[in-house]
């Protein structure tokens, strides 16, 4: 009796899983960056922010009626707008995404970045970053969507040796991003 209870369990479990697992979306997303990288010491003449591009890769997991996991790969421009200040990354986001409605939807989740570019190869950002990310979704199709998000860096990105005046550092971005599930 045990065993059957067990195996209808079992049962039902996966066949639970398989129907949010058919459910899964993938998709893509492009959009632009308005970041900057933060720091007390930075002259106020390459204080100014930097305008980049993101693109990025995503699959939608359903955990349940409202709820979603959406783990990300993407490359983003940011850093300042003046050259010194540039880092471009390779970023993995683990968004939760939680549908407010079928319009509407609020996004929040960590997220890690691997330096894969900076100006002139100086060495004066560490090779990764970490950041908590906010944000919010419209869908304007089964398909199409926009994202508004905000980043903000958790970790000093300054290798401070190479740098003067400059000892902390964080990245900030807000990304606006259009995107399509498929």
């Amino acid at each position: 009796m045990k065993h059957n209870l067990l195996f209808l369990f079992i049962t039902i479990a996966c066949f639970s899983y398989s129907s949010y697992a058919q459910m899964n979306s993938y998709g893509m997303r492009i959009g632009a960056n308005y970041s900057t990288l933060s720091a007390d010491n930075i002259p106020e003449e390459f204080e100014e922010s930097r305008i980049g591009v993101a693109v990025g890769f995503f699959a939608e997991i359903p955990l349940n009626e409202n709820l979603s996991l959406q783990p990300e790969l993407q490359y983003s421009a940011q850093g300042n707008k003046q050259e010194n200040f540039r880092i471009n990354y390779l970023q993995a986001p683990i968004i939760f995404k939680y549908e407010l409605n079928r319009l509407l939807n609020i996004q929040l989740g960590p997220q890690v970045g691997v330096k894969i570019w900076e100006w002139e190869d100086r060495s004066n950002y560490k090779t990764f970053d970490f950041a908590a990310v906010a944000g919010i979704g419209v869908n304007i199709t089964k398909n199409v969507f926009v994202d508004l998000r905000y980043a903000h860096g958790l970790s000093n990105v300054i290798e401070e040796e190479n740098f003067a005046s400059i000892k902390d550092g964080n990245n900030r971005n807000i990304q606006l991003s259009i995107g399509y599930k498929i």
